[in-house]
């Protein structure tokens, strides 16, 4: 009888485990074979690019309420989505950023604006404001009934603890029932108590202190900047002052980083933003440069790797930690200076306030699919990812990537910044070469930033 070879195949190898899925097929991986897969690995690379700026639409939605220009913002801790905000207009608003409702909305918190905003513990808030005072609100609690059965009353705080000059920022301690006010000196306060229980004042400065910040990580050190150009670090257990350096222009905002607790976000009057190492402060350890007016605020992303930043140029940026320029560029036609920004706690959002009253919703990567991703789209997307991340360095792929259309008032701002700098770099070069050798030397970027230090 005469033995028959049969080729034995298993047919779950060459069909689809799913309705729906795609027929299995079968390569042969030599490269001999594929004298082309380079050419078009490079192609998939060039869409994946294209589709990503073509998909780029950050906007999602705009939360309103306020009537004037929205300055301050603040995340409660623990949460992903409630946001609570304050305005000129002396209002206060409690945001639920993923129904896009309003939990909480007092119309006179303050008489005159609200310059600070920040969750207390058991969903306590604290604002403060111009009219020389704080107060203590309960988020969760519902309007008032009054005696007269008319129909709900105007809000009432549970206190509120008078001061002696105008507030310009708020914080609360982690863990503690403390919270530190910024004014003509920083104060911290007991919620227990009518008056502070310490100032920290250093005795040679006269400064307005803009904003304070607790560190997250080691929630007794407190950070301050002011008006006199000084960024200040205070440990609240001593009630002194640190350590305090000098800058060659004032910082608008403060942001501790949440993954290094050492490392602290300076938004500049000079257009510019710097983090230092609390443990060196007599250098940046980055200088981040895109705006082209002044940076009003910046806040970390959860994660520690971007932060964003909002300015006077009306345009909100997002940063990757690290990288000091090509920033991700967000901007509408309606949004004005923007004065306040902040990130969502799951870290897929970012928030705006600007001066025309609104609080904007972006989404923290431009073109993020919203919605429930499957599972062959989550890989069709780490594909494209990893095709962009792996062909970064082909010249038409970066072009592609790295371009971003401005507003043109913005455009030709950065155009004569650009030929400014380049002027004054000029000038000091021939300076240099007209005065005799070795007196004149050139001095690093970064050490021109900090004056002085005092410790």
């Amino acid at each position: 009888m005469v033995k028959i070879n049969v080729l034995q195949h298993a047919p779950s190898a060459h069909l689809p485990a799913r309705p729906g899925d795609p027929t299995p097929t079968s390569r042969n991986l030599d490269p001999l074979m594929h004298p082309f897969a380079r050419a078009r690995e490079r192609t998939r690379a060039l869409n994946a690019v294209k589709i990503e700026r073509m998909f780029a639409k950050p906007f999602v939605a705009s939360l309103e309420g306020h009537v004037d220009a929205v300055e301050t913002m603040a995340r409660k801790p623990e949460t992903l989505d409630i946001v609570a905000s304050g305005s000129w207009d002396g209002g206060l608003i409690v945001h639920d950023v993923s129904r896009r409702t309003s939990l909480l909305h007092i119309e006179d918190a303050h008489k005159g604006k609200v310059s600070g905003v920040c969750f207390g513990q058991q969903d306590r808030l604290l604002s403060c404001g111009v009219d020389r005072n704080i107060k203590l609100w309960d988020s969760h609690k519902g309007y008032e009934e009054d005696d007269s059965g008319a129909g709900p009353s105007k809000r009432k705080p549970i206190s509120v603890f008078p001061g002696k000059a105008a507030f310009n920022s708020i914080d609360h301690h982690r863990y503690d029932p403390l919270f530190a006010t910024a004014s003509n000196l920083v104060q911290v306060w007991d919620e227990t108590k009518s008056a502070a229980v310490s100032n920290l004042t250093i005795p040679t400065s006269t400064e307005t202190v803009t904003a304070v910040r607790f560190n997250l990580a080691e929630a007794s050190v407190l950070a301050s900047i002011g008006s006199d150009r000084s960024f200040t670090l205070y440990d609240i257990r001593t009630g002194k002052a640190e350590r305090r350096i000098i800058m060659q222009m004032r910082s608008n905002a403060l942001s501790w980083s949440p993954t290094f607790p050492t490392t602290v976000l300076l938004a500049s009057e000079d257009h510019n933003l710097y983090t230092f190492d609390i443990r060196s402060l007599n250098t940046p350890t980055q200088i981040y440069k895109g705006h082209v007016a002044a940076v009003m605020s910046c806040d970390w992303c959860p994660t520690g790797l971007e932060f964003v930043s909002g300015g006077w140029d009306r345009t909100v940026r997002i940063w990757k930690e690290g990288v000091g320029s090509q920033p991700e560029v967000y901007h509408t036609k309606r949004m004005q200076r923007v004065m306040s920004t902040l990130y969502t706690g799951d870290a897929r959002f970012v928030l705006s306030g600007s001066d025309d009253g609104n609080v904007r919703i972006w989404k923290a990567h431009a073109s993020d699919k919203l919605g429930i991703i499957t599972a062959r789209e989550r890989a069709a997307i780490e594909y494209r990812e990893s095709l962009k991340a792996r062909w970064k360095a082909d010249a038409e792929v970066n072009k592609i990537a790295r371009t971003r259309h401005l507003p043109k008032p913005v455009y030709k701002a950065a155009q004569l910044k650009r030929t400014m700098l380049e002027a004054q770099r000029v000038k000091e070069e021939r300076r240099r070469k007209h005065t005799r050798a070795g007196e004149s030397k050139p001095k690093a970027e970064r050490k021109k930033v900090v004056i002085a230090e005092q410790s």
